[in-house]
């Protein structure tokens, strides 16, 4: 999404008492960065109202004059306190810590915190479209450079960048036999991309990620994935199309799903969101996952999964579902490309959603919220330690 259809849209979550906290915070940081962009009458008339709900007056005063400073391209200085203080209609996000549950706000108590991660002079940006493309013939492309248009031809193939940015291959004329020729599409720490397979599926690669297909597919539509991805296959009974991660198979034969397939994760993760696939033989159906062990090769199939958040870094959000503090920090590391350095033992689990365009400072604010943790940005490397 553009960012200033992403104001847009913020602006009107807003103006209908929708916004979360971390969308407000959004809509700071895109409206300093994009400063010709002006917010909506309605908008700035209920961020000047008297207040009319409870909340915390410091965290709300300032969120407040920060958004209508950006639009002013001004700096705060004096807080105006007689602000409406709107009700949330989404928690900002939720911590288990051993056997209690809380629901987070932002209070004067968390300031400190906070501003350790948020008031660094330099912060770290979030990842976007990156990705590299190896040919039939080895030679590369990068992609996040490359124009729009025709890249390659490879036999009756031809390679092209779309004005959207994604990756698509179009043929022309009847298929010469001779050898197949595969493509790998690899994304760094910190990318991302789309791509459009030659029968018409669809997938979106995450971060750290890379597939290997035809690119042509004769028999049998067979891909490898290695890492992330989110795939909306085009149903073809004549084709099964079929998934293959390490010594595990997915076989589809038109469906959507999300497979996480990394490292350094505990497991495989396959999540059905629509039709029916099996995975090692075993079928799945929609709102299930199966997972399979890295340390056992154990399959297990999960009933009434999130789906949502599964493909939530495919929606543009970092969503945490009880995540532990090492498993959370995978996925920052995975999207902001920083290295993570533990000192000392923090036994929260998050739950919470935020947009993947923010800096990692934000997401890191979110987290501390808590009380349970500290960070501190040293070059690209986040310095994690318990709360106080």
């Amino acid at each position: 999404m553009e960012p200033l259809d992403r104001i847009t849209q913020l602006s009107t979550r807003a103006i209908n008492r929708l916004a979360t906290a971390a969308e407000l915070e959004e809509l700071c940081l895109l409206l300093q960065q994009h400063p010709d962009a002006a917010l909506p009458p309605q908008l700035e008339k209920q961020l000047l109202a008297p207040p009319a709900a409870d909340y915390d007056t410091i965290y709300w005063d300032g969120v407040a004059d920060r958004i209508l400073a950006a639009d002013r391209n001004t700096t705060p200085v004096i807080p105006m306190r007689n602000r409406r203080r709107w009700m949330w209609a989404a928690a900002v996000a939720v911590v288990v810590a051993g056997t209690g549950s809380y629901l987070l706000t932002r209070t004067p108590a968390t300031t400190e915190i906070t501003t350790r991660t948020v008031d660094k002079p330099a912060d770290i940006a979030p990842g976007g479209n990156k990705a590299t493309l190896v040919l039939g013939d080895g030679s590369t492309i990068s992609l996040d450079s490359a124009t729009t248009g025709s890249l390659a031809q490879q036999g009756h193939v031809r390679v092209v960048k779309r004005t959207n940015g994604q990756l698509a291959y179009e043929t022309a004329g009847a298929h010469p036999s001779g050898e197949i020729l595969y493509n790998t599409i690899y994304t760094p720490r910190g990318g991302q991309y789309q791509v459009t397979l030659p029968d018409g599926s669809k997938v979106w690669l995450n971060a750290a990620s890379s597939l290997r297909y035809p690119t042509t597919f004769t028999g049998k539509r067979i891909v490898e994935l290695s890492g992330e991805a989110y795939f909306e296959i085009a149903a073809n009974a004549r084709q099964p199309f079929m998934v293959k991660q390490g010594s595990n198979t997915i076989e589809v034969l038109g469906t959507a799903f999300n497979v996480m397939a990394y490292a350094d994760e505990q497991a495989v993760n396959t999540t059905l969101l629509s039709g029916a696939v099996k995975v090692n033989g075993r079928k799945i159906n929609p709102g299930q996952c199966a997972s399979i062990s890295h340390s056992s090769g154990k399959l297990d199939i999960l009933d009434h999964v999130n789906t949502e958040a599964a493909v939530a870094w495919k929606n543009g959000y970092i969503q945490f579902e009880g995540h532990d503090i090492r498993s959370a920090m995978r996925l920052i590391s995975r999207w902001y490309d920083v290295s993570v350095d533990y000192r000392g033992q923090v036994p929260a689990h998050f739950r919470g959603t935020i947009s993947s365009s923010v800096p990692v400072s934000e997401v890191l604010k979110m987290m501390a919220m808590t009380g349970e943790v500290n960070f501190e940005i040293s070059g690209r490397t986040i310095i994690v330690t318990p709360g106080q």
